[in-house]
């Protein structure tokens, strides 16, 4: 028996040996030391979350290169409001001071100042994630996530029940978490959505014409409008442009609305509501109680916008003041660029390629209507990118831009195009280069997973040496299932019999209990031995029809003319008597033929017919 003190010492032994195989299972190569702690995992008090005074401010030493939590996760609300900020167009409040977001891109707005969000219609086209549907009246909520109004309310106004009984009736939560991302949704914090499309069109392909319209802005500003009638607006004095002026609501990312302008706007939303009321009404045969909640709550956030009319009329009267006193000229703007919504800009060496051939980037043609050939999705705009492109620093940061590649030769000069021959040719090779890459590899992992398929089914389905087939976990015990019962029915010949035994079907092909001969896979008996070459004749088998010979001497001279006159082989009455005689001496002639000694017998058919078609003897 072993002493206790030995059994621990093992016992701590065997602990270590578990710890170091753990570490070596857990060592990262890729790290500095060659491991990587796992001492979190033994800790069960989480470490303090860091408190970020703004939005773009953190602490160097707790930030992450991909944090799991809070800000750069991407599910942080801050990230959340980042995302809504760059990729979204707003309209806000006239009385607000938005002095700060026309200077900086990154600055967010107030969500009390928002009256509306608008959504590209080609590029942000989105469902309702409650009824799966095209949004109505569609609100978003801080988190992002678009939901139609009546969908919105019947979800607030749902309590969900862990018993599976029918939840009681209670008056309308403050709050409910968003059934995507589990954020926080307050209906009074819901913003209308319009999906506008304007002059944006679908995302060009690579072979097509793109039209760019030359933008021009302020250093200090983040407005950029279309250079062709966007000095008035530039130069209005306005931190914010208002969305009836030109180009405003085609390109602005922030614009100031009017109370008219949201009227209307909540009078095209009572309409789709009806509409959608009589359509769930006729095909669901649904209620008006969400839809008619939904009308209600529109009718009381216009009423709301009547406590706008004073501050809109203040902020009019400033921005015709500051109107009048600003001087409209070109030579004022800083920058100059080729935009088309959403956000396609010019490569560096087309923006190169132009100002060779105009010289400068004011006397750039207003539009330009260029072939692509190859354009670069998926471009965060961040602090590399906007130091590299300057006049990019209008957009806020994560704002998701295009690049376009375009062929110039409608466009610019021989010579010019000539002095960037190589540059250009270097680009469409390593186009060319990135898409058979991109090929391959598509292919590769094709292959990978047919491979993986492949090896699947052999789990599934093991095969022996000797082709023996087990399915699932079939032992020894159980009878495999022989390949030779699955041999097609191919180009042979059919027969009666198979062509070579099944003994795998030969219980199947059985119907009765009692034995009996070998049968085919149809059920029959099956015939042994070699089919004979030819049949063998057949005794002649009266069958109480008369011959051709009974039926010529069963005639008369007379019906065998009557006969030949209804064919058609006589004409006229006269000619009776010679049809007569000649049926008399055609049947004489045939009985004296026969009697004939040493004379070969000539037969003579005639078809008799009832009718009076031609036939021929």
């Amino acid at each position: 028996m072993r002493r206790p003190g030995a059994m621990r010492q093992q016992s701590r032994v065997n602990d270590d040996e578990d710890i170091l195989a753990e570490m070596r299972a857990m060592r990262n190569t890729s790290s500095r030391r060659g491991q990587t702690s796992i001492t979190h995992l033994l800790n069960l008090n989480p470490p303090p979350r860091p408190v970020y005074d703004s939005h773009h401010s953190y602490s160097s030493r707790s930030y992450r290169r991909n944090p799991s939590y809070g800000v750069g996760s991407g599910y942080h609300s801050m990230d959340k409001a980042r995302y809504v900020h760059a990729n979204y167009r707003f309209v806000v409040s006239p009385g607000g001071n938005y002095t700060a977001q026309a200077s900086d891109a990154d600055e967010h707005l107030e969500w009390a100042d928002i009256l509306q969000i608008i959504a590209s219609t080609e590029s942000q086209q989105t469902s309702c994630p409650i009824c799966l549907s095209e949004p109505v009246a569609p609100r978003m909520a801080k988190c992002g996530h678009i939901f139609c109004l009546p969908c919105l309310i019947r979800f607030m106004n749902t309590v969900p029940n862990d018993d599976g009984r029918s939840p009681p009736e209670k008056k309308q939560n403050r709050w409910r978490k968003c059934p995507i991302c589990d954020d926080t949704v307050y209906l009074n914090e819901v913003r209308p959505v319009r999906f506008y499309a304007g002059q944006e069109s679908a995302l060009p392909r690579p072979g097509e014409d793109v039209v760019l319209r030359l933008m021009a802005r302020n250093a200090k500003s983040t407005l950029a409008l279309p250079k062709e009638g966007a000095a008035e607006v530039l130069h209005s004095g306005d931190d914010i442009p208002w969305h009836f002026a030109a180009n405003v609501l085609d390109y602005a990312r922030i614009m100031k609305g009017t109370t008219g302008y949201m009227e209307e706007q909540y009078d095209q939303e009572v309409e789709d509501i009806t509409k959608q009321e009589k359509e769930d009404e006729l095909m669901f045969h649904e209620d008006n109680e969400w839809t008619q909640k939904a009308i209600r709550a529109v009718h009381a956030a216009k009423e709301k916008l009547k406590e706008l009319d004073s501050t809109q009329t203040t902020a009019l009267a400033t921005s015709a003041a500051a109107g009048s006193r600003s001087k409209k000229r070109d030579e004022d703007l800083d920058f100059f660029f080729y935009s088309a919504p959403p956000h396609l800009y010019l490569s560096p060496l087309d923006i190169r390629i132009l100002k060779t051939q105009f010289g400068s980037f004011s006397e750039f043609p207003t539009t330009l209507l260029p072939r692509i050939e190859h354009i670069s999705t998926g471009n965060a705009v961040d602090d590399v990118m906007r130091k590299r492109a300057k006049y990019l620093c209008h957009l806020p940061r994560g704002c998701l831009i295009s690049f376009l590649e375009c062929d110039w030769t409608d466009i610019v000069t021989p010579e010019v195009l000539e002095t960037f021959k190589e540059e250009t040719e270097r680009r469409r090779k390593r186009n060319k280069d990135k898409v058979a890459q991109e090929e391959r590899e598509r292919l590769q992992a094709e292959r990978l997973e047919a491979a993986a398929i492949r090896g699947t089914r052999r789990q599934a389905c093991p095969l022996a040496e000797e082709g023996i087939i087990r399915y699932g976990n079939a032992d020894a015990d159980r009878p495999p299932v022989n390949m030779d019962d699955f041999i097609p029915l191919g180009a042979e010949a059919p027969s009666t019999t198979p062509p070579n035994p099944r003994a795998g079907f030969g219980t199947l092909s059985e119907m009765s209990t009692s034995p009996g001969a070998q049968r085919t896979v149809w059920g029959t008996p099956a015939i042994h031995g070699d089919e004979p070459e030819y049949m063998a004749p057949r005794n002649p088998v009266d069958d109480g029809w008369l011959k051709d010979d009974d039926v010529i001497d069963s005639l008369s001279a007379q019906d065998i003319a009557f006969q030949m006159e209804a064919m058609g082989l006589e004409n006229g009455a006269g000619s009776s008597s010679a049809a007569a005689a000649a049926a008399a001496s055609a049947v004489g002639g045939a009985k004296a033929g026969g009697g004939a000694k040493g004379g070969k017998k000539k037969k003579q058919k005639i078809t008799l017919m009832s009718t009076g078609g031609r036939r021929g003897l």
